[in-house]
């Protein structure tokens, strides 16, 4: 007989939408007093924003007058107290359920921290994502014997709100078991048939405080930003414990602030690996221990 899994799993309700859609709303996963402290240490810190990109051809169904994005980076790396509140959230315990149940226990950051910003003219961004056209086993999607397993995840805290037709991230819904290409996805600002597939494409409304959480596998890209107030979202990409989509957050060594994070943020930075690896419990504490059955 197979011994019970007793880690912290996503709803019924949660599972049937993920698969359903290839992304999952959380709403009010962020309390005002973490936005707060966000905001306040993004505010202290304007020096290490950077642009990101330059604008296309204008006339295209997703050009604006600026280049797509802007970012604040590697703000777990900041001095205190800015880095604090980033730190905190890279093992958060509400993260811990989603994680478990989408990748199994065991679990990783990959690329690094950002922050995204776009404001009022910034243009998009090409949709990309294959589904299951051509499979890369770094960013899969599979259900299999009860239980889904993905690849690479990527994690939007929004710090600001986003209302219908402000632009921002937009999404295909169910497209990460798509086994056609999708007819856009023609490489970069390649947007013609535009008019033709546009009621297949969804652009979330979301709040301050709201996380989503898609597949990378999920057809998505970034719509021109048309609203007054800056879009601001903190991005996190994990990986199974088992896998690198990008170079991994340190790929050689890490750095001598790794000391001052908790055992639970260290074990989300190491490099991927299977055996006696540090898992995080439901409380937030890692153990080491041999592999259980569905883990």
């Amino acid at each position: 007989m197979n011994e019970q899994v007793d880690f912290a799993t996503m709803s019924d309700r949660e599972k049937y939408l993920y698969d359903l859609q290839g992304f999952l709303i959380v709403r009010g996963f962020l309390t005002p007093e973490e936005i707060h402290s966000f905001d306040e240490a993004l505010s202290a810190n304007p020096d290490k924003r950077s642009e990101f990109g330059s604008p296309g051809p204008q006339g295209k169904p997703f050009s604006g007058q600026s280049g797509p994005y802007s970012f604040w980076i590697d703000m777990i790396a900041w001095e205190q107290p800015w880095c604090q509140p980033f730190r905190d959230l890279i093992a958060h315990r509400k993260l811990i359920p989603y994680l478990n149940t989408m990748m199994g226990r065991g679990w990783k950051i990959d690329h690094g921290v950002e922050v995204l910003t776009m404001k009022e003219g910034c243009e998009g961004l090409t949709l990309h994502g294959h589904g299951n056209v051509d499979f890369n086993g770094s960013r899969h999607y599979v259900y299999q014997n009860g239980r889904m397993r993905c690849g690479l995840i990527v994690c939007q805290f929004y710090l600001s709100d986003v209302n219908d037709g402000d632009g921002g991230l937009c999404l295909v819904p169910g497209s990460h078991k798509a086994n056609f290409p999708f007819p856009m996805d023609r490489g970069p600002r390649n947007f013609e048939e535009w008019e033709t597939y546009k009621d297949v494409v969804y652009q979330p409304v979301l709040k301050a405080g709201d996380l989503i959480i898609f597949n990378e596998a999920t057809t998505h890209g970034g719509l021109p930003w048309k609203s007054k107030t800056e879009r601001r979202c903190i991005l996190h990409r994990y990986t199974p414990k088992y896998l690198h989509y990008d170079s991994g957050y340190y790929a050689t060594s890490q750095p001598e602030w790794i000391s001052e994070l908790t055992d639970a943020q260290q074990a989300v930075l190491e490099p991927p690996y299977i055996y006696n690896r540090p898992l995080i419990e439901e409380d937030g504490k890692t153990v080491v221990r041999p592999r259980r059955e569905g883990e």
